[in-house]
């Protein structure tokens, strides 16, 4: 409310008392703030200190402030007290503890060498004149050039450092990129679980299908396909390329996950094989780094450059210029090689103590092996429950799980990462698992013949 001293419906004490009480009920007086001493109040609203006194003697009286003997008047919690008790009781069922999530995307503390980090970044602080100013719009210029070099060495994609364009996150590059294929309608994404993505689509008014086959635009993630870590074959990513090119459809390939696989290496990405032509590539440095270091990249094909350079000057950088020349120097020392072989000695370690504890909590009970991807261990036993309703029994004890998409009928499959949870908290987390598989799948027996 407005404090009016003009109006005459209500004496001027109990404006005053009516002006303070409701700036301490809206918080807009925080417990324990001092308010105006008497003196400053008289003067400030030209009132008698009278007026202001009874006014406070009011407040103070109903509990909304308090005097302390040589400080002054100070806000009491009332306001709290009434949120409290005034705000309708509603039932809300609590939802369990999540104790081990074998889903995260989070890493393992020793999966990254902080100290080396430190390094690169202090090094790049001390580029005083370079950090003066704002990063390129698409990115440093080196950068942009090691990861030319790097994504065609390792990934046999075909680009110049023209066709980089780096940013803090997917979503970043999706804002540039939807503006320069606003002319096609609808997207469809293999992986119906990236929400963060769909979302920025449909914020520009792309149509979101199910349906690949009238689609204008796929959204693929050929070296993940399914939550289980399927990576798709070179003949099916070859099929897919002709299909789409004979259709007109645009291909957006998301290459985050490529570099760890157990048993096969990283296939050529779509879009080496496309010939660097209607297919934009995707991929970040968080799986492969930290995921707090927000550094992805996207490579345009010819044929986009020409948009995007007439708008590149209106979009800012949202990566770090530092994390970028840091990132720079850090994959031209070669560490980049050094840390996938870290992570991938790091992590098969803890998958394969994972899946020794699995054998020896359920023997012959159920089937136990190591997935494509190295940070998964699958998981199939006979069940009446399928695996979607396995994964939410053990959600609900405290245990999150991948369910495989892929139903056989009398079984459940689940996988589980073993990126987070520490190796001392294995035994603990699968005695968990088993208990609460044995309450909800008594008869859960192997399945000899099945695979994962």
């Amino acid at each position: 409310m407005n404090l009016d001293l003009q109006s005459s419906q209500t004496t001027r004490y109990l404006q005053v008392y009516d002006y303070y009480k409701e700036l301490i009920l809206s918080k807009k007086l925080p417990e324990n703030s001092k308010m105006p001493s008497i003196r400053r109040c008289s003067e400030q609203l030209g009132l008698s200190r009278t007026t202001i006194e009874t006014a406070y003697l009011c407040l103070a009286a109903d509990g909304y402030i308090i005097s302390r003997p040589q400080s002054g008047y100070y806000v009491t919690n009332r306001a709290s007290r009434n949120k409290s008790t005034s705000a309708p009781l509603i039932s809300h069922t609590p939802k369990p503890a999540l104790a081990y999530d074998f889903t995260s995307g989070n890493v393992d503390a020793e999966a990254f060498d902080f100290n080396l980090w430190r390094r690169y970044i202090k090094s790049a602080l001390r580029q005083d004149k370079r950090l003066l100013s704002y990063g390129e719009s698409q990115g440093e210029y080196e950068l942009r050039e090691v990861i030319a070099e790097y994504v065609m060495n390792k990934r046999n994609a075909i680009c110049r450092p023209e066709n980089i364009i780096i940013g803090a996150g997917s979503q970043a590059l999706l804002n540039i990129l939807c503006p320069l294929i606003k002319e096609r309608n609808k997207v469809c994404f293999h992986d119906s679980k990236f929400k963060q993505g769909m979302v920025i689509f449909e914020d520009y008014g792309f149509e979101i299908t199910t349906d690949q086959e009238n689609a204008d635009i796929l959204y693929m993630t050929p070296s993940h396909m399914t939550s289980l870590g399927d990576v798709m074959s070179v003949e099916k990513r070859l099929s897919l390329l002709k299909e789409s090119l004979a259709h007109n459809r645009l291909i957006i390939e998301d290459d985050y996950n490529n570099e760890f696989r157990y048993f096969s290496k990283p296939r050529p990405c779509l879009q080496g094989l496309s010939g660097g032509e209607n297919v934009i590539y995707l991929s970040t440095f968080s799986k492969l780094l930290l995921p707090s270091i927000r550094l992805s990249f996207m490579i345009l094909p010819d044929s986009l450059l020409p948009l995007y350079e007439k708008k590149k000057h209106l979009y800012n950088q949202t990566a770090s210029k530092a994390e970028q020349l840091a990132l720079c120097q850090f994959l031209r020392d070669g560490h980049l090689d050094g840390q996938i072989r870290k992570l991938k000695r790091l992590y098969t370690n803890k998958a394969q103590c994972l899946a020794n504890e699995l054998k020896n909590a359920f023997g012959n009970e159920a089937s136990i092996s190591m997935g494509e991807s190295v940070f998964l261990v699958h998981l199939i036993l006979k069940s009446e429950l399928t695996n979607q309703e396995l994964q939410e029994k053990l959600k609900a004890a405290g245990i999150h799980v991948f369910a495989s998409p892929k139903q056989t009928k009398g079984h459940a499959h689940i996988a589980l990462s073993c990126s987070e949870v520490p190796i001392t908290e294995y035994p603990k987390a699968v005695a968990l698992l088993k208990s609460t598989i044995k309450k909800c799948c008594p008869a859960a027996t192997l399945c000899k013949n099945q695979s994962s």
